[in-house]
């Protein structure tokens, strides 16, 4: 069904969108003359190809996890090029931790426990975590995992578990009341005192 526009109406739709065109013109930004490609004035930019190394892995080797249940690292952070793999113990509940730099994918996969989770490739600074629940029936059997990302990226892999009883995470450093002005004062105080005596 063709429905004809009045020409009342027709006019003020076609100013509507002349107003719109020009007011989505004029918000854009534009780049100061002399801006290159790199510079913050034209936008973020990403960084990814220079990178060629991880940072130190951000999470620590014992951490609150999820529903605030302690986890410990069981695979210490491994890196690699080419698709590669190695034998893990399975547990009931386990955290799959993958980082890639440069482009495409990296994959972490082990037909055994019905595992396959893939994440897209960064700059390598921010890993992503999966809280991963194998079958019981494999529990305390040994799998092996592969990881195996896109041609010229780099990935890298941890594992994570529940950690034993009797293992808690180190509380946070208690911020202290005193200034730093007030402890070199009674610094010098206590030394003047011991040297008077």
């Amino acid at each position: 069904m063709n429905v004809r526009i009045h020409s009342p109406l027709r006019s003020s739709l076609a100013a509507c969108l002349c107003l719109a065109a020009l007011l989505l013109a004029v918000g854009c930004s534009a780049a100061p003359p002399g801006a290159t490609r790199d510079s913050p004035a034209v936008g973020p930019v990403q960084r990814h190809h220079d990178v060629t190394d991880f940072p130190p892995f951000p999470v620590p080797d014992t951490y609150n996890g999820l529903g605030n249940s302690v986890y410990t690292m069981t695979q210490k952070a491994k890196t690699g090029t080419a698709p590669g793999g190695f034998h893990v113990t399975v547990k009931p509940d386990m955290v799959f931790w993958l980082n890639c730099i440069g482009r495409g994918t990296v994959s972490v996969s082990s037909p055994g426990i019905a595992l396959k989770w893939s994440v897209p490739c960064n700059d390598g600074s921010s890993p992503r975590g999966i809280n991963f629940a194998p079958k019981a029936s494999a529990v305390g059997h040994v799998a092996f995992v592969l990881v195996t990302s896109t041609r010229g990226s780099k990935w890298e892999v941890r594992i994570d578990e529940y950690a034993p009883r009797g293992v808690h995470v180190a509380p946070d450093k208690i911020p202290s009341r005193i200034t730093t002005t007030a402890k070199a004062k009674a610094k010098a105080t206590a030394k003047a005192t011991a040297t008077a005596r």
